[in-house]
C-alpha cells in the first residue's frame, strides 16, 4: 500500500531531479507509461515523453532553474501541488533570444494516481511574468492604476453574496464569496474566485464538487459568519448535503452544486470553474453587497425600460 509520505516524497524527489538537475529518467518511476498531462482546454495534452521534452526545453533556456514545492495536499488517489520556479533566461526560448533576466512563475498541479504511479495531471499557472521577461507582452509600470482607485471602482459594483462550500472528508468547509459568475448555459457552467490564503482553499483544491448558496436578504447573519475566520462556521446552522455531497445553506434563495473542472491561478486567487450538476431556487429576494455594505433590494422598485 502506498502511503501519503511515500507519494509526497517521491513527487518531491522526482520533480527536483527532473526540473532542477535534468535527470528526466527519474520521472519514469513516478509517471505511468500511459501518463497524460493537460494544461487547459486550448492546449495539446502531453504524454510522458513530450512532457520530458518540454522540461528539457525549459532547462535549456533556464539552466539554473530551481523549482520549490510550497505545499502538497492529498485526498485519496489525488494530490494538489502548489509550486514556484525561478531561473535566468540565458538561451533562446519560444523563439525569443536570451535576455539574461531573472524570471519567477508560480502555479499548481493536480495529480491523479493509479496505484503507485501518476496516471494524469492538470497544471495551471500565471505566465505573465515569463511573457514580460521574454518581451512577448509589455506592462508599463508608469501607467499602472493605483490599487486604491481600483478598489474604489470595485466598491461601485453591486453583487450578490454567495457561500461557497465543500465536504472535506466528512467535515463541511466554506467561505463567503461575491466573485461568482455564470460562464454559459449550454453547457451550464459557473466560476468562483477564492483567495489562496483562505482556510477553505486547500479543501477546494482537493474536492471534486463544490456548493454555491446564494444568500437571501434575511441571511445577513449567515454572511457575517462565513466572512469570519470562525473554526466551525456550520455550528447551529441550517444546512444539508446536496446530491453530490456539497453542503448547501438552508433558507438561501438559490443553490447550486458544481463539478469542479479547472483551477486557474490568477494573482492572489484561484478561479474554480465547473459544470452545474444540481440547481434550485426560491422566490426570495437576494442579499446584495456594494461599497462595503449589505442591502435588501426587496423594498426597491425596478426602473421602467
Amino acid at each position: 500500500m502506498t502511503t501519503t509520505l511515500d507519494r509526497t516524497s517521491r513527487v518531491r524527489s522526482a520533480w527536483r531531479a527532473a526540473w532542477d538537475h535534468g535527470r528526466f529518467e527519474d520521472l519514469d518511476g513516478l509517471l505511468s507509461p500511459g501518463y497524460v498531462r493537460r494544461r487547459g482546454p486550448a492546449a495539446t495534452a502531453q504524454d510522458r515523453d513530450t512532457f520530458k521534452d518540454s522540461i528539457r526545453a525549459v532547462r535549456d533556456a533556464f539552466p539554473d532553474l530551481r523549482t520549490e514545492i510550497e505545499e502538497i495536499v492529498e485526498d485519496g488517489d489525488r494530490l494538489a501541488i502548489r509550486w514556484r520556479s525561478t531561473g535566468h533566461h540565458t538561451a533562446a526560448f519560444l523563439g525569443v533570444p536570451a535576455t539574461g533576466k531573472p524570471v519567477e512563475v508560480a502555479g499548481a498541479t493536480f495529480s491523479r494516481f493509479d496505484g503507485a504511479e501518476v496516471a494524469e495531471e492538470w497544471v495551471t499557472w500565471d505566465p505573465r511574468q515569463l511573457l514580460e521577461v521574454l518581451g512577448v507582452i509589455t506592462t508599463t509600470k508608469e501607467a499602472a492604476v493605483d490599487a486604491e482607485v481600483v478598489r474604489g471602482v470595485h466598491r461601485k459594483f453591486i453583487t450578490g453574496v454567495t457561500v461557497v462550500t465543500t465536504d472535506d472528508d466528512g467535515t463541511p468547509k466554506g467561505l463567503a464569496v461575491n466573485a461568482f459568475s455564470s460562464i454559459s448555459l449550454d453547457p451550464p457552467m459557473v466560476l468562483v474566485c477564492v483567495q489562496n490564503s483562505s482556510t477553505t482553499h486547500p479543501a477546494l483544491s482537493r474536492a471534486s464538487h463544490l456548493g454555491i448558496s446564494i444568500l437571501a436578504a434575511g441571511q445577513l447573519d449567515v454572511a457575517k459568519v462565513f466572512a469570519s475566520k470562525s473554526d466551525d462556521k456550520f455550528a447551529g446552522l441550517d444546512w444539508a448535503p446536496g446530491p453530490h455531497g456539497a453542503p448547501l445553506i438552508g433558507g438561501s434563495c438559490a443553490q447550486l452544486e458544481v463539478e469542479i473542472g479547472e483551477r486557474l491561478q490568477a494573482g492572489s486567487h484561484t478561479v474554480f470553474t465547473g459544470r452545474v450538476v444540481c440547481a434550485r431556487h426560491d422566490d426570495l429576494a437576494p442579499l446584495v453587497y456594494s461599497g462595503g455594505g449589505f442591502f435588501d433590494i426587496s423594498h426597491t422598485a425596478p426602473l421602467p425600460w
